[in-house]
């Protein structure tokens, strides 16, 4: 971006700054000449105004003039020197510092059309680059899109165009995000626009604090969704070329042909089944389960069990129907009257809870939710959402912690509580004396099962730490969880303090 500070850091152009110091960094995009009192009315904003000051001898006119240019958005205001003054007058000066309005001196020698010159030159280098930068972006786009789909689009635009780009489905929910979430007042702001006009190309809403622009991604009459940016400033011309790259591959990614899509399905089933049937089964498998998987590499199951095969049949089509329609990647695995479904590690619950009221009309089912994973322990996560599933009711949905019935019983929850505060004293002791997080750390490590990785994703720590606090844990309590028993007796104490 050219700027006020670029232009007077140009040698060749000798200019000195007389005042307003503090708008250095404003963007300039035109030079302007204009000896007129009053040329505000004739500018946009983001100029750079040149002037040899034959009408500006009379000082009382000085702040007027300034602060008309000022309120326009003028970038920077030039004084040509020799001429009605041998230089920028001080009390100019000082009502330019006071605006933050740059006010430089133009010696005599220089011409203004070297200035105009100079920046014309130094915006058309930028657009250049610029170019330059989106022939790159758009293959890596593209290829994104081959690999990683709409999310890994997404992912690359946001580097691309340098806002935060999100995806909405056709209800609005959000598919994918990038760099982190918006703003919850920035996405009431994008679906005020779709609901506004959903069939717009392109709508733009400018707030105090940002720009929020939305394309329809469709194809033909149809809408897929819609495509938002959110930034301080607005699109510019590559930017909204590289978005308008973006739209087409997404609009490609969910208009597939039907039997590609149904094949891509298949291959997803497929290769879930071969995970679960055979967890050390690397070559292929990892790569595609990949597809799964939120930006950390993370997944977390959904298992749902309908009274027959039939009933889980018709609760697949549901399913499969309804992640397509999300934009979600579709792993959707049926054995018998049981479903297994991979979601991303960063899916809400809620949406776990929306999928389970779209099946539910296939037949009486109850569903159990795992806990976050990574990817390469999806058997794991599986076998979690298995473990939930078993507890639920017909018409339920719990979470792993839905296995705690029995801590619900009066005489259990209080003997545990009991127990929890005597047995585990060392470790709560230690908490509380050195802020540490043991306590936590022991309850991800034993529902978990001992499995490393699945713990120290739940606590966002490295395996290495992990097993570092587990061992500070065994040290305290003197026990040895190796221990399957003591393992079950201490996941117990913690459990039922809780309940």
């Amino acid at each position: 971006m050219t700027t006020v500070r670029w232009l007077l850091a140009q040698r060749r152009l000798r200019l000195t700054l007389r005042g307003g110091v503090a708008g250095l960094d404003r963007h300039v995009d035109c030079v302007m000449t204009s000896e007129l009192t009053q040329p505000g009315e004739w500018l946009s904003g983001d100029e750079v105004l040149l002037t040899t000051g034959l009408r500006l001898g009379d000082p009382t006119i000085w702040r007027d003039y300034l602060e008309r240019l000022d309120a326009v958005g003028v970038a920077a205001v030039g004084m040509g020197v020799g001429f009605e003054f041998d230089a920028v007058p001080a009390g100019m000066a000082s009502v330019a510092d006071e605006l933050g309005l740059p006010l430089f001196e133009v010696p005599l020698p220089v011409p203004f059309s070297a200035i105009t010159r100079a920046v014309l030159d130094q915006i058309a280098a930028q657009r250049s680059s610029r170019l330059l930068a989106a022939t790159k972006a758009q293959p890596k786009m593209t290829r994104a899109a081959a690999s990683g789909g709409s999310t890994a689009v997404i992912r690359e635009l946001a580097d691309a165009v340098g806002q935060k780009v999100v995806l909405l489905d056709t209800g609005l929910a959000v598919v994918a995000n990038a760099p982190g979430s918006v703003s919850s007042a920035d996405l009431n702001r994008l679906r005020d626009l779709v609901i506004r006009d959903p069939a717009s190309a392109a709508a733009v809403t400018v707030t105090d604090d940002a720009t929020i622009t939305v394309s329809r991604v469709g194809s033909g009459g149809r809408t897929f969704g819609h495509l938002g940016t959110v930034g301080r400033t607005a699109l510019d011309d590559v930017a909204r070329m590289l978005v308008g790259h973006a739209i087409s591959l997404l609009a490609i990614e969910h208009a597939k042909p039907r039997q590609l899509r149904r094949d891509l399905v298949e291959l997803h089933t497929d290769t879930l089944a071969s995970a679960l049937d055979d967890p050390t089964e690397r070559v292929g498998v990892q790569r595609i389960l990949a597809r799964a998987a939120d930006p950390s590499g993370r997944v977390r199951a959904l298992a749902l069990r309908f009274g027959d095969d039939d009933a889980a049949t018709r609760g697949q089509r549901l399913l499969i129907d309804e992640l397509d329609h999300r934009w979600h990647a579709v792993f959707v695995h049926r054995d018998g009257p049981e479903l297994m479904v991979l979601l991303r590690g960063d899916d809400s619950t809620e949406l776990a809870t929306t999928l389970f009221a779209v099946v539910n009309s296939a037949g009486p089912v109850g569903g159990g939710v795992g806990t976050v994973t990574d990817v390469r322990d999806v058997a794991d996560a599986v076998r979690q959402a298995r473990l939930a599933c078993r507890s639920a009711a017909v018409g339920q949905l719990a979470d792993l912690h839905g296995t705690r019935s029995l801590l619900t019983v009066d005489p259990v929850r209080r003997a545990l509580a009991d127990a929890h505060a005597q047995r585990l004293a060392p470790v709560l002791n230690h908490d509380a004396e050195h802020g540490t997080e043991l306590r936590a750390t022991l309850l991800a490590y034993l529902e978990a099962n001992g499995n490393w990785g699945v713990a120290a994703a739940t606590q966002g720590v490295h395996r290495h730490t992990l097993r570092h606090r587990v061992e500070r844990v065994e040290d305290l309590l003197d026990v040895d969880l190796a221990d399957a028993r003591v393992r079950a007796e201490l996941l117990l104490m913690l459990l039922g303090a809780h309940e």
